[in-house]
């Protein structure tokens, strides 16, 4: 089975674009793509003394947001995965000062 990344943004258009950020063989590698994408937008605007709702709310509204999708036509997202969930305990963390 072959799992496909995408990315969607572009969240206060009216017309939001998707992405392709790529396939994978195994659910694990192609969930670490997805905590790529949305860590790399968190570290981005992350700021010394913000506070971790205030990353999160621009995460919301401004970052891309990963779906991982099976081939077999089944699965809208894969329930192993959900990229607010990971965005929140992410904001925590580095809002924290864990990284």
């Amino acid at each position: 089975m072959t799992y496909f990344v995408e990315g969607l943004s572009g969240h206060q258009n009216a017309e939001m674009r998707v992405r392709r950020i790529g396939d994978y063989e195994v659910l694990e590698d192609a969930v670490a793509s997805a905590k790529r994408i949305v860590d790399g937008f968190l570290r981005r605007e992350f700021k010394s003394g913000m506070e971790s709702r205030a990353l999160l709310l621009r995460y919301q509204e401004l970052g891309e947001h990963p779906y991982i999708f099976r081939d077999d036509a089944k699965t809208f997202n894969v329930p192993s995965f959900n990229h607010l969930h990971y965005a929140t305990i992410r904001s925590t963390d580095l809002c924290s000062g864990k990284k």
